[in-house]
């Protein structure tokens, strides 16, 4: 990728890794050298989040960034949820399926939701920020009495990824949250992830998607191939 760019190449990838550990880096070089990277495929596959975050927003502040973002998570709390099994069931019943990896460390302990949130940080809210910046905590320790007691008092737990503005700067952490029922991403199904913005000028925007394999995150790819060459 950086041999790419240095060449003055366009570049469009799915791959998270790069960017996590070398934005800025990247970035810059992208424009030194007078090319494009695009990358929207990296948070939450097909769902357009950076898009979102970047485009569709200017001219407003970002105040808050909630963010289902990682799809296998949530597949494994909602079966929690809907179906009254175990941690351990869903995850065997995911890993069944081909939803989850036979080692989920990176899922099931946040890390890739962290991942995707740095992605967010960096881009949308142009906060040069690292893995390292962002608290994180997965979903191996919630029981199903844990989610029965949330859903006793009106709540919903899931892996939420969050940034908060405080002062000058964002909070930044993944972790297991109890959100009300009304709250969009608590309505989010087995399939599904979704992002919600809270900015200053535009209100609320909440994107979802139901996402069942790879097609969608193909389909970002090829979004951002059209959009290397796009004029809107």
């Amino acid at each position: 990728m950086r041999a790419a760019l240095g060449l003055g190449r366009h570049v469009v990838t799915a791959n998270k890794g790069p960017l996590v550990l070398a934005f800025e880096e990247l970035t810059g070089l992208a424009r030194e050298r007078g090319c494009k990277l695009l990358y929207s495929g990296t948070v939450a596959g097909g769902l357009p989040t950076v898009n979102i975050g970047m485009r569709d927003l200017a001219g407003s502040e970002v105040l808050r960034v909630e963010g289902i973002l990682n799809g296998t998570t949530n597949y494994i709390l909602t079966r929690m949820e809907e179906e009254g099994l175990s941690y351990e069931q869903a995850l065997a019943e995911a890993q069944a399926a081909g939803i989850a990896e036979a080692d989920p460390t990176l899922d099931v302990d946040g890390w890739d939701a962290a991942n995707k949130l740095v992605i967010i940080a960096n881009s949308v809210l142009r906060r040069p920020t690292k893995l390292a910046d962002v608290s994180v905590e997965g979903i191996r320790g919630l029981t199903l009495e844990d989610l029965r007691r949330a859903r006793a008092k009106g709540k919903v737990l899931k892996l939420l990824a969050l940034a908060e503005k405080r002062g000058d700067d964002y909070l930044l952490s993944v972790r297991p949250t109890a959100l009300d029922e009304s709250h969009p991403l608590a309505r989010t199904g087995k399939w599904d992830m979704g992002v919600v913005y809270h900015t200053d000028y535009m209100g609320v925007i909440s994107a979802v998607i139901e996402e069942k394999g790879p097609v969608p995150t193909s389909a970002a790819v090829l979004r951002d191939m059209i959009n290397v060459y796009a004029v809107y």
